[in-house]
């Protein structure tokens, strides 16, 4: 009796320890500043000697895709910009809008 329910405890922690680590390895995902450096990169590509003038904000996260939404700010000369990308698990960035602010 001892020994079956042993069998039983030890195949539940098995199982559970299984799924545990397939869940971690599937649920990977772009981390927050990561994706805000991929985007602020991406951001510059556009420019010839663009910097950024202000932290970039991650706007929102859509569901079900999980893809982050980042807003860089990037200033080129006198001129600022909000650049407006999508940033997906492996963190490939994906241009969205561009917006020019106070002109």
């Amino acid at each position: 009796m001892i020994i079956s329910r042993f069998d039983s405890l030890l195949g539940f922690l098995l199982t559970t320890i299984a799924l545990s680590t397939f869940a971690t390895v599937s649920s990977a995902e772009c981390r927050d500043f990561d994706a805000i450096a991929a985007a602020n990169k991406k951001a510059k590509s556009y420019f010839n000697n663009g910097e950024v003038f202000h932290p970039a904000a991650i706007q929102k996260i859509h569901h079900p895709s999980r893809k982050k939404e980042v807003a860089s700010y990037i200033k080129s000369g006198e001129k600022h910009y909000s650049i407006f990308t999508l940033v997906d698990l492996e963190c490939k960035v994906t241009f969205r809008k561009r917006t020019r602010q106070n002109d």
